[in-house]
């Protein structure tokens, strides 16, 4: 029953998906090759998602076989860790997941078994993906070969998403008897490019690129205030008032770094053209810090997404990386200053 009413109530709020089909051509990719440049590159889906070997590279070995307590936000024995799905071809994984079930979890946050996904997963961008890129990450997920991985279940807090009635929900005042699961970004909110911006074209592909199909606006865009004791899975919007201005902490091991010249939190820089942010970059500079991770120093930008050894966006297609880059240089300028503390090593 809790299952049933969590369906309806995921359908009942969502925002109209955007029709973005019109800027996107298919490049002559398959469904099954788009999917996997999606899961491999655009989404940064291996960052979750597949385990890494000792020196820092991806264990291609085990691909989207999942990662056992991906992120611990209380070391203590028993408490804090989550662990990132299975999602290859195995009944451990997602063999017997239907088409639609498969959706569900990366579009509306329910996973296969009808529970709530934890809002780590980036459901509520993801929604936003044209059906045609939905279809054809489904298409590539079928192509993965089955890795043998239960992962480890996840600790408490993460773990009473699902535990219990009344939900975790309606404990913090939520009305209603429905398991919450994070509001999908409304399109309408992200930022539209300048007006009289030269390479408009160009910049409203970077704009589903970047906040629909990948996650520069998930990283770039602070939280809302939390109110009373929020427990940290609960779902978090995020402040779609100063989207792409930076402010997003994170802990530097969240981010894949290990390196002890990196300070323990993280802070995300502002993306727009404000004195706060990009002003003075130029398209080379944007493209540099999204595929090559250098900042206009030569320094590393704070993150392995970013230029490293498990960077997803140096396999960007040039295209999609100039359409990016002109979104990002194409932002109205905001005024936030995120007190960027990171100075990461020169990048060879």
């Amino acid at each position: 029953m809790i299952a049933a009413l969590m369906a309806a109530g995921c359908g009942d709020n969502l925002p109209a998906k955007p029709d973005a089909s019109h800027l996107l051509p298919d490049g002559g990719r398959s469904p099954v090759a788009r999917g996997r440049y999606i899961m491999n590159t655009l989404g940064a889906c291996t960052f979750c998602h597949t385990p890494l070997n000792p020196d820092g590279s991806r264990d291609t070995t085990r691909l989207f076989a999942g990662v056992d307590c991906f992120l611990d936000i209380d070391p203590t024995a028993g408490a804090g860790c989550v662990s990132t799905r299975n999602l290859t071809n195995h009944v451990t994984g997602l063999k017997n997941a239907t088409d639609q079930q498969i959706k569900n979890a990366f579009t509306k946050g329910m996973r296969t078994d009808g529970k709530i996904l934890a809002p780590l997963m980036p459901y509520y961008i993801f929604h936003n993906m044209t059906d045609a890129d939905v279809d054809a990450v489904v298409a590539y997920l079928r192509t993965v070969p089955g890795v043998d991985h239960t992962v480890q279940p996840n600790e408490p807090p993460w773990s009473l998403i699902n535990d219990g009635v009344p939900t975790v929900c309606n404990m913090l005042g939520t009305a209603g008897a429905v398991p919450c699961v994070a509001d999908a970004i409304d399109p309408a909110t992200i930022p539209m490019p300048s007006p009289g911006f030269t390479e408009m074209a160009s910049a409203l592909r970077g704009r589903y690129l970047s906040s629909m199909v990948g996650l520069c606006i998930d990283c770039h865009t602070p939280e809302l205030p939390h109110a009373g004791p929020i427990p940290p899975f609960f779902p978090r919007p995020i402040d779609m008032s100063k989207a792409y201005t930076g402010g997003r902490i994170f802990a530097k091991q969240d981010l894949g770094l290990i390196d002890p010249l990196y300070p323990a939190t993280i802070t995300t820089r502002n993306l727009t053209s404000h004195a706060t942010g990009l002003q003075g970059f130029t398209l080379t500079d944007i493209k540099a810090a999204i595929a090559l991770g250098k900042d206009r120093d030569g320094k590393a930008v704070c993150a392995a997404t970013h230029g490293s050894l498990i960077s997803p966006y140096a396999a960007l297609d040039d295209a999609d990386l100039e359409d990016i880059a002109n979104y990002i240089a194409s932002l109205p300028p905001v005024d936030h200053d995120t007190a960027p503390n990171c100075q990461g090593p020169v990048v060879p």
